[in-house]
């Protein structure tokens, strides 16, 4: 017996055969009946079997949906989303997508995540494999825009629209979540408060994370004019933690205990955690380390004392608020005009971390 999977071109003549296994065999001359009348009322209940069992095979082939008629169960137009994540352990766009994606999933929409974990070249290829799914939008977090020239390039021939969080807005991403304004300006005004009078500083950076880079240029723009002299040093992903400790081992040997205000800032909470190991392991009390991104590690570590500030991102909010923009970035296309919004960022001290906790409970555990 020859039975036919979707999409087979064979012999036509083969007999249909019915879901259940059973063959639709074309009935015997002998049983055909001669009779107009009868003829006539064969040919019908003949042609409404083989149109009923017609639209079950498109259905279970998928022949019937299109993107134009997706719906939820509430009637709402559905969309099929693609995210290219930056690594697992950047925690605060971690908790964006996540926000994101479970928004989109109880509205009926299709989410489909790939981890390129740091690597450009790597999220160039998921936004490529994206645009083979015919996806509606394609999500990239952290990696700068411009530096992904192909995989924007694909989308935007494809009429795919990207959206962008913390990787700014370019031709073909005309959306972006923005977290350079809002996240390191307090953090960079404490940093040159606290060593009004001069003093030593250490910056732990990385150039291939937009966030990063906006936060030191945010810094540096504070710095200057100040009598306090900057050394730098570029952390790695992955192996951020290590990074953050292994410089700041470095750092301290050649900056001993004195008279000299010390400093470490980080543009992310993970190489600042990374300091902490390192001063802790030097029994080293007066170094005043700076982290950004409010993780729960960090708030814990503002909460104990051991790590001067953070600035505490809303990822919920911004999870939030890029789902509500998605279906007018979809409908608006990849060459629309350039926007962004603001992701909220509350830096948080000794001075409120207890009022911080209040409003954000849970926010220094995980």
């Amino acid at each position: 017996m020859t039975t036919r999977s979707c999409g087979d071109t064979g012999d036509s003549s083969a007999p249909l055969t019915r879901p259940s296994g059973r063959v639709w065999n074309t009935p015997a001359p002998s049983r055909v009946a001669t009779a107009t009348g009868d003829s006539m009322k064969v040919r019908q209940i003949g042609l409404g079997v083989i149109a009923s069992l017609a639209l079950v095979i498109m259905s279970a082939c998928g022949g019937s949906s299109s993107s134009d008629n997706n719906a939820g169960s509430d009637g709402s137009k559905t969309y099929s989303v693609g995210i290219v994540r930056f690594a697992p352990r950047e925690i605060t766009t971690e908790a964006v997508i996540n926000t994101y994606k479970d928004l989109a999933e109880k509205a009926g929409w299709e989410v489909t995540t790939a981890n390129p974990d740091g690597a450009v070249d790597k999220a160039i290829g998921a936004m490529q494999d994206f645009v083979q799914k015919k996806v509606d939008l394609i999500i990239v977090s952290v990696f700068p825009s411009d530096q992904l020239t192909a995989g924007v390039k694909a989308a935007q021939a494809a009429g795919i629209p990207v959206a962008s969080i913390a990787g700014g807005t370019t031709d073909g991403v005309p959306f972006g979540m923005d977290v350079i304004e809002t996240s390191g300006q307090d953090i960079a005004d404490l940093v040159v408060s606290d060593l009004a009078d001069g003093g030593d500083l250490l910056k732990l950076g990385y150039k291939a994370g937009a966030p990063c880079v906006g936060r030191e240029k945010t810094l540096d723009k504070a710095l200057e004019g100040t009598a306090i002299k900057v050394s730098r040093e570029e952390v790695t992903i992955p192996g951020q933690l290590d990074s953050g400790t292994r410089f700041a081992q470095a750092w301290l040997t050649k900056h001993p205990k004195g008279d000299t205000p010390l400093a470490i800032w980080a543009c992310f909470d993970d190489p600042a955690m990374g300091a902490l190991v390192a001063a802790k392991q030097a029994n080293r009390t007066d170094v005043k380390i700076y982290g950004i991104d409010g993780t729960p590690a960090g708030i814990k570590a503002v909460e104990n004392g051991t790590l001067r500030a953070t600035a505490a991102a809303q990822p919920v909010a911004a999870g939030k608020t890029l789902f509500e923009e998605s279906p007018r970035i979809i409908a608006d296309g990849p060459d629309a005009k350039q926007s962004l919004k603001p992701v909220p960022y509350e830096m948080v001290t000794a001075d409120n971390v207890a009022d911080y906790l209040k409003t954000h409970p849970g926010a220094n555990q995980g």
